[in-house]
C-alpha cells in the first residue's frame, strides 16, 4: 500500500481510494472514487485531484445544468468560476451589487429570469464550457423554478467526468 507524509502531523498516512465529501468549493460536492491521504495517527484527510482545472470545469456544468432554480452559493460559485467580482458580474446582470450580494447569501430567492441569465452568461463568459451550452439550451424550458429547499448534492466522477445530482 502506498504511503505518504500526512500534511497535517507529518506522520505516515495511507493513501486509499474512496469517495470523498469536497467542501472547499461552498456547494455540496462528492468526489467519487478518488484517492486520498488518511492519516490513522490525526485522523487528517486529504485528497488528491490530479486535475483541479478540470473538475472545477465539470463542477461548472453540472451547476449550469442543474435542473432546479440555482440557490445563493451556486450563483456565488459560478461568479467565482468567471473569475468576476460581484460588482462586475452585477453589472452583467443589470442588477445592483446589494441586490447579488442578498441573492449570494440566501437572503433573497434569485428570481427566474435572472437564474437563467446568469446560466446564459457564465455559459458565455468561458470558452471551455461551448460544450455546455447545447445541454444547457435542452434543459432551460425545462428548470424547475420551485424545487425542494434541501441541497442536492453533485457526484462527480474526476476520472470520467460525469456528474449526477443526488
Amino acid at each position: 500500500m502506498k504511503t505518504e507524509l500526512c500534511d497535517c502531523c507529518g506522520g505516515t498516512a495511507q493513501v486509499v481510494r474512496r469517495n470523498y465529501q469536497l467542501t472547499d468549493m461552498g456547494i455540496p460536492v462528492e468526489l467519487q472514487r478518488i484517492k486520498v491521504i488518511e492519516c490513522p495517527a490525526c485522523g487528517n484527510v486529504d485528497p488528491i485531484v490530479p486535475n483541479l482545472d478540470g473538475l472545477m470545469h465539470v463542477l461548472a456544468l453540472a451547476v449550469l445544468c442543474n435542473p432546479c432554480k440555482l440557490n445563493g452559493e451556486e450563483v456565488r460559485f459560478l461568479r467565482k468560476y468567471v473569475n468576476k467580482s460581484a460588482v462586475e458580474f452585477a453589472r452583467f446582470l443589470h442588477l445592483d451589487h446589494t441586490h447579488l450580494s442578498k441573492i449570494e447569501n440566501n437572503r433573497l430567492e434569485i428570481g427566474n429570469r435572472t437564474d437563467k441569465l446568469v446560466r446564459l452568461m457564465v455559459v458565455n463568459m468561458d470558452p471551455k464550457l461551448e460544450d455546455g451550452i447545447k445541454r444547457l439550451m435542452e434543459l432551460m424550458p425545462n428548470i424547475t423554478d420551485n424545487c425542494a429547499e434541501e441541497k442536492q448534492e453533485i457526484q462527480i466522477d474526476p476520472a470520467t467526468g460525469e456528474y449526477q445530482y443526488t
